[in-house]
């Protein structure tokens, strides 16, 4: 997977990084947020849909985050919520963008929610699409050995006062702190978001003032899917919460990166969907 393009700093401070491809000049751009451990060219999607994007004369923004790659352990959430803001603002100020639409992958998906919440800038993204919007927590209880263990002992540093300590290397292979392995294996975590067993009391919590358009995509077969529950009555009862998701999508093979020609070709056009009703 090959891209031509331009490769600029948005964020001179933290030296933080985003790569354009396609028609770079033009005002429309759709930005990629990629998941843990993901860097650039991180899904095999992105090429057919940047093909897709050209004849809309939409340009694809890949973003650095403090949190890409195997950096996420000792970043947060909020932390890459407020990245995206400076993402957003340099592309308003600096490259002219004047329409933007946010594609989240796996955890890009909670930095979408997170924006949408809590950006200071999200009023410049036109919408949100969040691709495999699945629990970080729900795999972590799942896989992880000793999971409630390790649950007790990040809290237990956080009541500590040493948040920003590191988890020992048992419980993630890549440095994490108390703070963000709690976030994302907690109950009522900052990055549990969509998890299937909340209640409806807390998804009305969680979804009180997200109000920017979002759709949402899962795949039948994403082997990070936990949950017994069927994934489109998960995203329907999300719906019922949230006026702002608009439509829901399920694809039905391609896996957590949608590897398949099928899924590519589905994702693309939910995009390009997507892009046309928010500008009609």
């Amino acid at each position: 997977m090959e891209f031509q393009g331009t490769l600029y700093t948005y964020y001179e401070p933290d030296r933080l990084t985003a790569f354009e491809s396609g028609p770079i000049d033009s005002p429309n751009t759709l930005v990629f947020i990629g998941g843990l451990t993901d860097g650039y060219n991180s899904v095999p999607y992105l090429e057919p849909l940047q093909a897709k994007l050209n004849d809309m004369n939409w340009s694809l923004v890949q973003v650095q985050l403090s949190s890409s790659c195997t950096g996420y352990g000792i970043s947060t959430l909020q932390k890459d919520a407020d990245e995206l803001d400076h993402l957003v603002r340099y592309l308003t100020t600096k490259r002219n963008k004047s329409k933007i639409i946010f594609l989240g992958h796996s955890t890009g998906c909670q930095d979408s929610y997170r924006h949408n919440k809590y950006g200071k800038m999200n009023e410049f993204v036109l919408g949100y699409i969040l691709q495999a919007p699945v629990s970080d927590r729900e795999v972590m209880e799942k896989h992880l050995p000793d999971y409630e263990k390790y649950i007790k002992e990040a809290k237990k540093m956080i009541d500590e006062g040493k948040s920003q300590d590191l988890m020992p290397r048992s419980a993630n292979d890549t440095p994490c702190t108390a703070e963000r392995f709690y976030s994302l294996g907690a109950i009522g975590g900052d990055d549990d978001v969509f998890s299937t067993d909340l209640s409806d009391d807390m998804i009305k919590q969680l979804y009180k003032g997200v109000n920017r358009p979002i759709v949402m995509v899962h795949t039948k077969d994403d082997e990070c899917y936990m949950s017994e529950k069927d994934q489109m009555q998960v995203m329907k009862r999300y719906q019922s919460f949230c006026p702002a998701i608009l439509k829901t999508y399920l694809i039905e093979t391609g896996g957590h990166s949608l590897t398949t020609k099928e899924s590519h070709q589905e994702i693309c056009d939910i995009v390009v969907e997507f892009i046309q009703e928010l500008l009609a």
